[in-house]
């Protein structure tokens, strides 16, 4: 693969479908639209939600698709905002677009954020660089703009600045974060991401009834909260409910908690009271009461992801541990197997040896030397399996440029001296005659076994021809290929099993038992897997799927 073929493959991956240029536009709009129901004064509104949205959309699809389509559709609104003069139009279209940049620029260029906000770390700096820095200096450009052009005094400045900014970061925090957590792996499922995880999301909803019973009993109870209690007086109550999902259910239910008590509290008080308008000024004591609502509602968030990192890391050592287990148990079986399979060809050379020592006769040398050969090239081959099965368990992927139809020819070259190899028939014309990256010293373990297998286990009966087909092809970013004999075939019995460490499917096998069980073991290290199609006196079909690395 030359390095166009690899930047035009790497382009596709990435690419994005053309409708997501309008969908930027539409919902861009439709964030504008709504704002504008909201708003109350010349350029601001009790519920702004644009640069939450836009934010989002910037860390999805990306700067270029994001960005200029958000500065246009500003520019077309800014005559709603109250603002006459067309000419200030782009100049107070301005800062929210940056803001959006800035978001983008300090988490993903900067410090290399994870925009699904994977753990406590980046949830952290998501908050502070991703929303509250960007927020910030887009209110203050904005408020200077203002002062500058005469829209409002001096005197004004510091108090506008408060009232906005408290509105925008309780939006920004309340849609924002639950969009980018919970949505992603969405848009992840259908590949709708410009840059996206290299490891598929997981859903981390509760899955039980009655845990979905409890969360929705909490929920009842906050709005029946909301509807009998006044919130200046027992906001920090909607807190403790919020805290309770935190602790129980992590992350995602706590910030999807802060959104439903965000939109209970202050958001639909809007349609049937005018206290909303209120909410944002500095001098009222509601704006204090807000302000450590939203405190308490990153708190209630911050609790939450603590407590979801706790459950990934003790599920982590879980794993950990089993797989140690299993590693203790299956390192138990391979000692006390190998020691049998290795002492028994030493025991048959010692035996031979021990004979030819005890005859006199001149042919003893002809007689014996060939048998001492087959337990030698037996144990020799042994020991090869075994170097095969500590190499993989030990050694790093190592990415290298592979041709399979030359590794095919390079592994065949190997086996000619196997018993019968010059009566098979090799079909190697239908794998791709194309380059990819991949492990190259695991592929060649498994496409050895694999062969070998196939070239040992042909039939043997007159008038048959041996025959073997080795296929491949790449079909939704996964390369098959197939080996395909026409020998012996296994038993039905027998083929859950024959991957199994030291497991002989037939009495004619003269091998260790472990070629089958390191071929799929290599095949898991490279992510991927074999799978076995055989009937009994007809043939085999291993197949091999694993991912091209990048």
């Amino acid at each position: 693969m030359n390095q166009n073929d690899f930047n035009t493959r790497f382009n596709q991956t990435h690419a994005l479908p053309g409708w997501t240029w309008f969908a930027t536009a539409l919902l861009l709009q439709a964030a504008f639209g709504i704002s504008l129901l909201f708003k109350y004064a010349q350029g601001v509104s009790s519920f702004y939600i644009p640069t939450a949205v836009a934010i989002v959309l910037v860390h999805w699809w990306g700067v270029k698709r994001v960005i200029p389509i958000m500065y246009g559709i500003a520019i077309l609104n800014t005559h709603f905002w109250g603002i006459e003069n067309w000419l200030l139009w782009p100049l107070y279209s301005l800062p929210e677009v940056l803001g959006t940049w800035l978001s983008y620029f300090l988490f993903r260029k900067i410090i290399k954020g994870k925009y699904w906000l994977p753990s406590t770390r980046h949830f952290l700096l998501f908050t502070i660089l991703g929303l509250l820095v960007p927020v910030t200096i887009e209110l203050v450009l904005l408020q200077t703009i203002f002062t500058f052009t005469g829209q409002y005094t001096t005197d004004q400045f510091l108090s506008n600045f408060l009232n906005n900014w408290l509105g925008e970061c309780t939006a920004n925090f309340g849609i924002a974060i639950p969009m980018l957590y919970a949505l992603t792996p969405v848009m992840h499922q259908y590949n709708l991401l410009e840059n996206p995880p290299e490891k598929k999301l997981s859903d981390t909803r509760p899955k039980k009834l009655h845990q979905q019973l409890e969360i929705l009993f909490v929920y009842v109870i906050l709005f029946i909260l909301s509807v009998i209690t006044s919130f200046d007086q027992f906001w920090f109550a909607y807190g403790i409910c919020s805290l309770y999902i935190a602790i129980r259910y992590g992350f995602r239910e706590a910030i999807f908690c802060n959104l439903y008590v965000f939109i209970i509290t202050y958001v639909l008080p809007i349609f049937y009271t005018d206290v909303s308008q209120q909410i944002f000024e500095s001098e009222s004591p509601l704006y204090s009461i807000y302000l450590g609502n939203i405190l308490l509602s990153f708190f209630v968030a911050l609790t939450g992801r603590v407590i979801s990192d706790l459950r990934i890391a003790e599920k982590r050592l879980s794993e950990k541990n089993k797989e140690l287990e299993d590693t203790n148990k299956e390192l138990d079986r391979f000692v006390y197997s190998a020691s049998h399979d290795l002492s028994a060809p030493l025991k048959s050379i010692l035996g031979l040896v021990t004979i030819s020592k005890m005859d006199p006769s001149p042919d003893a040398s002809r007689l014996y030397l060939p048998e001492i050969e087959k337990s030698v090239l037996k144990l020799d081959a042994f020991i090869s399996e075994i170097l095969d099965y500590s190499r993989n368990k030990r050694s790093e992927i190592v990415p290298e440029q592979i041709h399979l139809r030359e590794l095919c020819q390079e592994i065949l070259e190997n086996l000619k001296y196997l018993e019968g190899f010059n009566k098979i028939r090799f079909d190697l014309d239908s794998i791709q005659d194309q380059f990819f990256l991949q492990d190259k010293t695991r592929l060649r373990i498994i496409l050895s076994n694999l062969i070998s297998n196939a070239i040992k286990f042909q039939k043997r009966t007159s008038g048959h021809q041996p025959m073997i087909s080795i296929m491949s092809e790449r079909k939704n970013g996964m390369w098959n290929i197939r080996v395909m004999d026409n020998g012996e075939g296994i038993r039905p019995e027998h083929q859950n099993n024959v991957f199994n460490m030291f497991y002989r499917a037939s009495e004619n096998s003269r091998g260790s038992g472990l070629g089958l069980y390191i071929a799929r073991e290599s095949a898991i290290k490279i992510g991927g897997n074999i799978r076995v199609e055989s009937e009994h006196k007809k043939g085999s079909v291993f197949t091999v799927e694993f991912p091209e690395l990048t």
